[in-house]
């Protein structure tokens, strides 16, 4: 991409010389004969780099350099000055010019000056949008849920978030728990530094101790360098260690000292490294089990369990499974190119009666394989492959529309419950997380009377 450049100078010889250097160059140019003009042109065309001459009729370079402030803050200005006006130029920075330039211009200085500039605006740029694209991908954004499980899950990440607390993440497979890691430490005091992530049940025992705190050259046979850990590479960040229930004893004891004091020592050192690191744990083990199973140390759990955050399976927030549907059809439009609009009745049917045993993951997975495959707008129950595989209840007899669908869910699941319950309906109301004259009211429009 060319570099465009707004130069003003009212010395024609110099700016025709400049305008044909810079041309010579490869960039394109806006030139113009003094302050007027060149205000003129901010007005109707874009630039990446400005040159301005102090000294301009009309308008002079400080009012140009305020007229482009005013419109972008963060544009990129380099000032050309004579030796009387040094003071003018000092006050120009102040302003917020970039740079400055004496004449006689030498053109090789001032042309590695905007390409400098240019560098500089366009990676500044490249970083917003990065920010911008992490905050979208791991920000509350990402967090699909409106049921009360959810909504816990939603208030405790906001509390523990800019803290330094250590956080232990709960729940099945497939969950969200990387995601709701990634919330965290989006929303957090130290989201400019890197979060780092580490599955701790797919490496060895020998190498995730290396992986973790690093290793000196000649601490075993491989070793042919110093290699920085985990640990020190997210220093100042976000350290994640995923899977931590399948995470050995020996290892477990080394991870409880780096959390305590701070500090690791890497394979092979004699010496100690501090750290400046917030872990964030997950694992779908239970861990109190586990620790009366002598398989984990019950000192590190509650040094990682500082604030525990448990995420419901998708049967347990099956009100949830509507706006999961539509977040996945949206991604999946923006990175396929289709124009999915939604799902069939029958196919939500299907989608809320289905036993989801790999949770959100899974059902990320079907809607993708679904969108892929789907013919038209609407996504069909033979787009989505569940009907009899998996599903809760009968879902032959398919229903005119969602309304219906949904009212078979909310009876059978109202069912399941007060059988649970053994009829009782207090304990029941407070299993659904409604009132009691709510679920009496929901017990006469459902028809279910006395066959729980």
């Amino acid at each position: 991409m060319k570099i465009k450049v707004l130069l003003a100078d009212d010395e024609k010889t110099f700016k025709d010389m400049f305008v044909k250097v810079l041309v010579d160059e490869g960039m394109d140019v806006i030139a113009c004969d003094d302050g007027l003009e060149a205000i003129e042109a901010i007005g109707r065309e874009s630039f990446d780099v400005a040159i301005l001459d102090i000294q301009m009729p009309g308008a002079d370079g400080i009012k140009v350099l305020r007229e482009i402030m005013s419109r972008d803050p963060e544009a990129r200005v380099v000032m050309l000055t004579a030796f009387g006006t040094v003071e003018m130029a000092v006050e120009a920075i102040k302003l917020g010019a970039c740079d400055y330039v004496m004449k006689p211009v030498m053109f090789d200085d001032i042309l590695i000056k905007i390409r400098q500039q240019y560098q500089y605006r366009r990676l500044k740029a490249e970083n917003e949008e990065l920010k911008s694209e992490l905050h979208g991908r791991f920000g509350f954004e990402n967090i699909i849920g409106e049921s009360s499980a959810m909504r816990r899950v939603f208030d405790t990440v906001q509390k523990v978030a800019n803290t330094h607390s250590n956080v232990l993440i709960t729940g099945d497979s497939g969950t969200g728990k990387e995601v709701v890691a990634h919330a965290i430490h989006s929303l957090s005091g130290v989201k400019a530094g890197r979060f780092v992530a580490i599955n701790c049940g797919a490496i060895s025992e020998g190498l995730l101790e290396s992986e973790l705190f690093g290793h000196k050259r000649g601490s075993f046979t491989s070793a042919i360098a110093d290699k920085k850990g985990l640990f020190e590479t997210a220093e100042g960040g976000t350290l994640f260690l995923d899977e931590i229930g399948y995470m050995t004893v020996a290892c477990q004891v080394k991870l409880l000292r780096a959390v305590e004091e701070r500090c690791i020592m890497p394979v092979g050192s004699t010496e100690t490294v501090s750290i400046n690191v917030r872990v964030i744990a997950a694992t779908n083990r239970d861990l109190l089990n586990e620790i009366k199973a002598g398989r984990f140390r019950e000192d590190l759990y509650y040094r990682l369990n500082v604030v525990g955050i448990h995420l419901p399976s998708l049967g347990e927030r099956k009100d949830d499974i509507g706006l999961l549907v539509e977040h996945f059809i949206k991604v999946n439009n923006s990175k396929m190119g289709k124009n999915c609009t939604g799902v069939s009745d029958e196919a939500m049917q299907v989608l809320m009666n289905y036993e989801w045993k790999g949770n959100v993951r899974e059902l990320q997975n079907v809607l993708e394989r679904a969108i892929i495959f789907a013919e038209g707008d609407i996504i069909t129950v033979s787009d989505i492959g569940l009907t009899g595989s998996g599903s809760s209840i009968d879902t032959s007899e398919t229903r005119e529309n969602l309304q219906d669908a949904m009212r078979i869910y909310e009876r059978e699941h109202i069912l399941r419950v007060l059988k649970k319950c053994e009829g009782d309906k207090s304990q029941a109301a407070k299993t659904l997380n409604i009132g009691l004259s709510s679920l009496y009211r929901k017990i006469t429009e459902l028809g279910i009377g006395d066959d729980k």
